[in-house]
């Protein structure tokens, strides 16, 4: 992990927006000569300090510090604490507040805490811009980051981000390079520290730490948020853009409740098809073919080593390799695909962990079972060949497993937890039926917005609509059609495969 920590900023004890305390600088720096000959000489912050500090917070300054040292303190006043920042659900409003333009253009490479402290010079970052500063470690793929760290009880504290430009910032408010707006962070976990005849927004160690088991404190909260414990969403609606080849990142994913109100973000990957089940996404890597799956939980704006690869080169017995996929989905145990078409009707059907272990088994008959799009339900795995025919079996399909056809002229096929949608062929009709097939198909009116459709998925709440020019809409399920389907402004352009999680059942 990179520890670049230049161009910290001092955040949280600024003087008041309107600077009513400006006249106070000068009587300030002979409180901080005083601080500075005591301790460590070293002045040369001294005038970008007293330029950021009222005399309030310097005379605030000089009664704690005393000289640079945290003196008296007992155990008691100490705690250990296991600092988490997440960096999953940073929400729009937060991102829009970065004082530096284009901060979030460029991959977050550090992740730190930094302390008010017990020198004035190492205040938030301070003039030193590195002295009191705990680098925090990404926790595996994840998006939390962690360390631990000795502080005094009543420590204020704020966590920052730094990008591979260099740049670095805190999430603290009120600040002189983005003095006259609202508090950075969500202000529902920070206090009220009168400073420099202020009043500021910050975090505060004897607010948000929690007794960890074993021993030591805890302290863990969203970046810019106040949730306690982090982000609680799961990636649930995942997408593809195009192009379908090279390496250029391409996936973008939203939870699902959040889809229609709130942009999707970009993740790193890059596939030309997605799927996601209850817990875990897989794809198909543009680059090379090759599979590739992740937990939802490890979704990850900062890295592509989330994904583990797997083999898609399925064989049975003696036979040659059969793969590679060319369609597949996540079940909620089984991931089920179809290979690249050896006849007319299509590719073979094949099923392996959902979580990537064991090997692939196929499903159906070796020799007639053949598909080239497949999707899962709860009890049904459903298919479609490549004379637009559709067919269905119960789940687990295993080898010797039964094809039911179910109907002609079928584009696609997508199941839910209680519903199956099919898009005909010319992609301009849409039907339901029950996900298990027993309550026959019904015709879903299109609104004019759509002219064609080239995809569907069934979410927990919604149907999503992919059409033929690359836009999304939604329906609540089980979608009554025609004015109910809406158009979804925050989704991504020019989108090319789309999927949303299977509903988790505990």
């Amino acid at each position: 992990m990179a520890t670049t920590t230049t161009r910290e900023p001092l955040y949280g004890s600024t003087p008041s927006v309107d600077g009513s305390n400006a006249g106070d600088v000068e009587a300030g720096r002979n409180i901080l000569e005083a601080i500075w000959r005591r301790s460590n000489g070293r002045r040369h912050a001294l005038v970008g300090l007293t330029a950021v500090l009222g005399i309030g917070a310097l005379v605030g300054a000089a009664q704690r510090f005393g000289g640079g040292g945290a003196t008296g303190l007992g155990a008691k006043d100490l705690r250990t604490v296991e600092f988490t920042v997440d960096l999953g659900c940073m929400s729009e409003k937060v991102m829009e507040k970065v004082p530096i333009a284009d901060f979030f253009d460029y991959d977050i490479t550090g992740v730190g805490v930094v302390f008010r402290g017990d020198d004035p010079d190492c205040e938030f970052g301070g003039a030193s811009r590195d002295c009191g500063r705990l680098d925090l470690v990404r926790d595996g793929y994840s998006m939390k980051w962690k360390g631990t760290k000795t502080v005094r009880a009543d420590e204020e504290y704020a966590f920052t981000l730094t990008n591979s430009k260099g740049d670095s910032f805190a999430e603290l408010g009120h600040n002189r390079r983005f003095p006259k707006v609202e508090p950075l962070a969500d202000s529902s976990c920070l206090e009220r520290v009168a400073a420099g005849g202020g009043t500021y927004l910050n975090r505060v160690v004897s607010k948000d730490s929690q007794p960890a088991t074993g021993g030591g404190y805890k302290i863990s909260f969203p970046f810019g948020g106040c949730r306690f414990g982090g982000c609680e969403v799961t990636i649930k609606l995942t997408a593809v853009v195009g192009p379908n080849s090279g390496s250029a990142d391409n996936v973008y994913a939203v939870e699902e409740r959040f889809a229609r109100s709130e942009p999707w973000k970009p993740y790193k990957g890059h596939f030309s098809i997605v799927s996601s089940g209850e817990y875990n996404t897989w794809g198909l890597d543009t680059q090379d073919g090759t599979l590739k799956w992740t937990r939802n939980a490890d979704f990850n704006q900062i890295t592509d080593d989330n994904w583990v690869q797997v083999s898609n080169n399925a064989r049975h017995k003696s036979n040659p390799p059969d793969g590679p996929a060319v369609d597949f989905d996540v079940g909620y145990k089984k991931v089920y695909c179809v290979t690249k078409s050896v006849e007319k009707a299509g590719g073979r059907i094949w099923a392996r962990n959902v979580d990537g272990s064991g090997d692939w088994e196929i499903s159906g008959s070796y020799s007639t079972s053949r598909l080239v799009q497949v999707t899962i339900g709860r009890t049904h795995l459903w298919g479609v060949n490549g004379v637009n025919n559709l067919y269905k079996c119960r789940d687990p399909c295993v080898a010797g497993s039964t094809w039911d056809y179910e109907g002609a002229s079928v584009k696609q096929i997508e199941v839910g937890d209680e519903d199956a949608f099919i898009v005909k062929t010319g992609g301009k009709t849409l039907q339901r039926n029950s996900a298990d097939g027993t309550k026959g198909w019904t015709n879903v009116p299109l609104p004019s917005t759509i002219t064609a459709i080239d995809q569907v998925a069934v979410g927990a709440t919604s149907l999503w609509i992919l059409d033929t020019s690359g836009g999304i809409h939604a329906c609540n399920l089980p979608c009554a059609g025609g004015a109910a389907i809406t158009a979804v402004p925050g989704a991504p352009k020019n989108i090319i495969s789309i999927d949303s999680g299977k509903v988790i059942h505990d």
